[in-house]
């Protein structure tokens, strides 16, 4: 799980999105509670149709985020290698997506601190050795600037430390079409972000496309939540 949540899905993302626009990365991602569906589907498992519904409104509003024929490579690129670049965030996802399936079903230390450092450790090993087949050297990390340091403590303590061991408590806890809709909100927080910080203009696609994302995701957290409660 170390390998394909940490080392494959996040690597490849990490690769990408030196040429891909996030908001492309967002809309690729955002497909991940899809893959999940399948991954269901193919064990066997029935799905109800308010949240095959809900998967296909959610991703549907994730489409209206971004404008159609205006993808434009963050460096200059050619429009064949893009598409493998985006291709590439795909495969990762699809990664990802397996691996959230699949965590329920083995037996996870229950405490979710350790499992957060086995599976870092383990991501950690797969994206160094990445790294070194890359190219990459000690070097290129000893010097990186203050302001990279301060955004490597943030990414530690906020996105490793708190985030990911939340995620990862939801996986072993929770149902998994209810933890994969993280990746809808995803892109609106982006969105939001974009707009505060770097004065994006929010437009009317991205207004809509929004809500219907939110309507999307009550509607398979709405499922869930039924199928938790205990019968009367």
């Amino acid at each position: 799980m170390g390998f394909l949540l940490l080392g494959f899905g996040i690597g490849t993302v990490s690769i990408a999105q030196e040429f891909v626009p996030s908001g492309i990365v967002s809309l690729i991602i955002a497909a991940l509670p899809l893959w999940i569906a399948i991954f269901r589907t193919i064990s066997g498992e029935r799905l109800a149709k308010i949240s095959w519904l809900g998967l296909a409104i959610g991703f549907a509003g994730v489409a209206l985020l971004l404008k159609p024929g205006s993808i434009t490579p963050v460096n200059e690129i050619a429009n064949s290698k893009l598409f493998l670049f985006m291709l590439l965030v795909l495969l990762g996802n699809v990664g990802w997506a397996l691996g959230t399936f699949l965590a329920p079903r083995f037996p996870l230390p229950k405490n979710t601190l350790v499992f957060t450092a086995y599976e870092m450790l383990a991501g950690g090993i797969s994206l160094s050795l990445a790294g070194f087949i890359k190219g990459e050297s000690i070097s290129d990390f000893l010097d990186a600037t203050l302001t990279s340091w301060l955004w490597f403590a943030y990414l530690i303590i906020f996105g490793s430390i708190a985030a990911y061991t939340a995620y990862l408590w939801l996986v072993a806890n929770a149902p998994v079409s209810l933890t994969a809709t993280y990746a809808y909100v995803n892109p609106i927080i982006a969105v939001a972000l974009g707009a505060i910080f770097l004065d994006e203009l929010i437009t009317s696609a991205y207004a809509i496309g929004g809500l219907i994302i939110l309507v999307g995701v009550i509607l398979v957290v709405s499922v869930e939540r039924i199928k938790k409660e205990p019968a009367l």
